[in-house]
């Protein structure tokens, strides 16, 4: 089940790392997009009305701060996963493995709640990945390598 679990957290990682990568494009495109908008209304010299004002801004938020955050921290899962699938590979630090696996779960989870995206394959297969790193782990924690 560890080498299932570790060959599974190493394939959700790089999907993690590839959705990373978009969501930290999204984030950095809000703020292009932010800037480019104030710029173009100082351009044609006419001012924002207070309802515009506030629909940028929020709009803004969530593509600069959720996003990219959300972003990186996918990016940081790509390299906790590939470093959990190898830890498991030898059957070492299964506290560590946990915490990639509970992580794992989390990335899944908010990725669906907080950016309203379809409940999909992909989160499917990384909970299912993290669920047997968790067990994996559980199974040799303890024993000597």
């Amino acid at each position: 089940m560890r080498i299932a679990a570790g060959v599974l957290l190493i394939i959700v990682g790089i999907f993690n790392g590839i959705a990373g990568m978009g969501y930290a494009a999204a984030g950095g495109a809000g703020v292009v997009a932010e800037e480019a908008a104030k710029e173009a209304a100082k351009q044609q010299g006419s001012q924002l009305t207070e309802e515009q004002k506030k629909a940028l801004n929020e709009a803004a938020s969530v593509a600069t701060g959720g996003m990219g955050i959300f972003g990186i921290f996918l990016l940081v899962m790509l390299g906790l996963q590939i470093a959990g699938a190898v830890t498991l590979f030898m059957q070492k630090a299964a506290k560590f493995v946990m915490v990639v696996g509970i992580l794992g779960i989390i990335a899944e989870v908010t990725g669906v709640a907080a950016f309203g995206v379809a409940f999909g394959v992909t989160n499917i297969l990384g909970i299912v990945a993290s669920v047997l790193a968790l067990l994996a782990a559980k199974g040799y924690m303890g024993k000597t390598a």
